[in-house]
């Protein structure tokens, strides 16, 4: 497909969810087997997914009158244990390991956490287990959070040399 060795494929709430705002599970487990696929040609990759709040919305019901940014969290961290186990599901099926790394802006920032996640990141390829990284929304503040997943995808990429960025979105203009 492309000539890259190591590439991060970012995938977006939208490309995740039905038009109803509800996790997409057909797209989803296609997605899955293409990347599978890509990691059978001997590609590694570094899955940057969003969804976590669409899957969290899901079961979740909460108040009108409830905080947004308290909604925000609750669908969060709800929500990523049924994102991760739905990705653990569809790449088990396929005999591809995988692993959850949840971070902020600020492990970018410190040294030692951007060296400990690079490292961590690096050695998960190494043993051929994907890694799917999405930002920490239980703990993110305001001030600190990424924009979206498109610069975690970016900063992701540039940590580990990756020679190769794909962004899945249905983002008019991307």
């Amino acid at each position: 497909m492309f000539d890259s060795k190591v590439a991060v494929i970012k995938i977006g709430s939208n490309v995740l969810t039905q038009s109803n705002g509800l996790p997409d599970l057909d797209r989803m487990e296609h997605l899955v087997t293409q990347i599978q696929g890509l990691i059978a040609q001997g590609k590694k990759i570094v899955l940057v997914s969003s969804g976590a709040v669409a899957f969290g919305r899901q079961s979740i019901a909460l108040p009108e009158k409830l905080n947004p940014v308290f909604k925000k969290q609750i669908w969060a961290s709800t929500g990523q244990i049924k994102l991760i186990n739905q990705y653990q599901e569809f790449f088990g099926k396929l005999n591809q390991p995988i692993a959850q790394i949840l971070v902020t802006k600020e492990d970018f920032r410190d040294r030692k956490h951007f060296l400990n996640m690079k490292n961590c990141v690096e050695a998960l390829l190494q043993q051929g287990i994907l890694p799917i990284i999405n930002e920490n929304d239980t703990v993110t503040i305001t001030e600190l959070m990424f924009t979206d997943n498109d610069e975690l995808a970016s900063l992701t990429a540039a940590m580990i040399n990756a020679d190769t960025m794909i962004l899945l979105t249905n983002v008019d203009g991307i």
